[in-house]
């Protein structure tokens, strides 16, 4: 038997769950067998709610949600760079003296 389950993904984790060129989308379908597709529901302007539709069996559904989670797991939070500052050299301890 063949099911449906639509998810709404926020605008922050929508790109890693899609992926470069539908990457992410395409690997849930392959490891899980199931159908993805994403689009957006009522964008005006930045505004609106974005999904990602999952068909198949309920068994390949939980295998394409356990995709799909891991994807947004292993997001990465890159922090802000650190500004330089005019000293470029590293900070070493001098060797200690030896006996």
């Amino acid at each position: 038997r063949r099911y449906e389950c639509a998810l709404e993904i926020p605008d922050s984790l929508v790109s890693h769950v899609i992926g470069h060129q539908g990457r992410g989308l395409k690997q849930a379908h392959n490891l899980s067998g199931s159908r993805l597709a994403a689009f957006a529901v009522g964008l005006a302007g930045n505004e609106g709610r974005r999904f990602v539709t999952i068909r198949g069996t309920d068994q390949q559904i939980g295998e394409a949600l356990v995709v799909i989670g891991k994807r947004i797991a292993k997001r990465r939070v890159r922090a802000p760079r650190k500004q330089k500052t005019g000293n470029s050299a590293p900070n070493v301890a001098a060797p200690a003296p030896t006996p």
